[in-house]
């Protein structure tokens, strides 16, 4: 049975991307830690994986993408960083980088954060969704240049880049309103995560500058991701009264939005007939729901070339100053919302 790269860095307790560095001899990691590596992997017998160091590696041009996870609940089979994943490595080899994948977990931060350090970057684009604002010192103290992705923090001095929820869920809100929509909802995960904080803020607030108040009675946290939506959204049915539900509902994302579109049909409710839904993100999914889903679509090359743009400048300038960089959606309208109008 082939050897899996994965048991040998269990082995030399060592992280796979480290190890990965070591059998392709590229740059990246420390020359210390290369020789220990180096030594563990003859000591067990598979010196024979070993390709030699490329020449000219002097300079280390290596950039590390730093999934961070707290509870998880949000990066698993669902998670957004996959469709993000190549806008950064196309971004990065522009540049002449290599890119390092890197998972590190809150429980294990304290053993985990030597991933980083083994690796040897020349800085990291962090995807911190899941990212609460104390956790931040723990890449602060390692005193590397590093970017924000999908999060930021006011009271910090980091680069960050996000997405506009401001603007996105303006475009769900006037997209409902010019369809004759007047009651509407929001349908919530129910997580503590920034963006969807955001959204549902700043989604009441759009509600507002349309002459639409009072709408905070429309909006239910059914859960995340689509399973556990769909039963929310079914418990919301059982005890909401057909005449008073919303005729449209916005979500924190697609997947909440989709949960809830099948608890709605399974209850005998039509879409868009009965009750129309648009999601956030536009994640392929949108296209193989039935019917087809109305959202707010995250231009996702741009969300990571923008990351990975900052972190390059940060690595050739230094910290000149820090900037926040918001990416702004586009309303991609489908099969999901009924045009009250007619």
């Amino acid at each position: 049975m082939a050897v899996r790269a994965k048991d040998i860095a269990e082995e030399l307790g060592v992280s796979t991307a480290t190890l990965s560095l070591v059998l392709n001899g590229k740059p990246g990691i420390s020359e210390k830690t290369r020789k220990k590596v180096l030594q563990g992997i003859n000591a067990l017998g598979y010196g024979y994986l070993v390709q030699e160091q490329q020449a000219g590696s002097e300079e280390n041009k290596t950039i590390g993408f730093v999934i961070y996870k707290n509870s998880g609940e949000l990066l698993g089979m669902n998670s957004f960083f996959p469709l993000i994943l190549d806008g950064i490595e196309f971004t990065a080899r522009q540049y002449g980088y290599n890119l390092v994948v890197i998972n590190i977990d809150r429980k294990e931060i304290d053993t985990q954060i030597q991933f980083i350090k083994d690796a040897n970057c020349r800085g990291y684009v962090i995807f911190a969704t899941e990212m609460q604002e104390e956790e931040v010192s723990f890449f602060e103290r390692l005193q590397i240049p590093f970017v924000l992705f999908d999060n930021y923090f006011i009271d910090k001095q980091i680069n960050s880049v996000k997405a506009n929820n401001e603007q996105g869920t303006y475009l769900a809100v006037k997209h409902l309103y010019e369809m004759g929509h007047r009651k509407i909802g929001y349908l919530g995960s129910g997580l503590d995560i920034r963006s969807f904080i955001e959204r549902r803020k700043y989604a009441f607030s759009a509600m507002e500058s349309f002459g639409l108040s009072g709408m905070e009675r429309y909006s239910f946290d059914i859960g995340y991701p689509h399973e556990r939506a769909e039963s929310g959204m079914a418990s919301v049915l059982e005890k909401i009264p057909r005449e008073e539900l919303p005729t449209a509902f916005m979500s924190d994302n697609d997947l909440v939005a989709i949960g809830a579109m099948q608890a709605v049909k399974r209850h005998g409710y039509k879409i868009p007939d009965d009750i129309s839904f648009i999601g956030y993100d536009d994640r392929p999914v949108c296209t193989l729901s039935d019917p087809k889903l109305s959202t707010i679509c995250l231009p996702k090359e741009r969300f990571g070339a923008e990351a990975v743009e900052q972190l390059i400048y940060v690595i050739q300038k230094g910290w000149e100053s820090c900037i926040k960089i918001e990416i702004n959606g586009n309303l991609i309208e489908r099969d999901s919302v009924r045009n009250m109008n007619k």
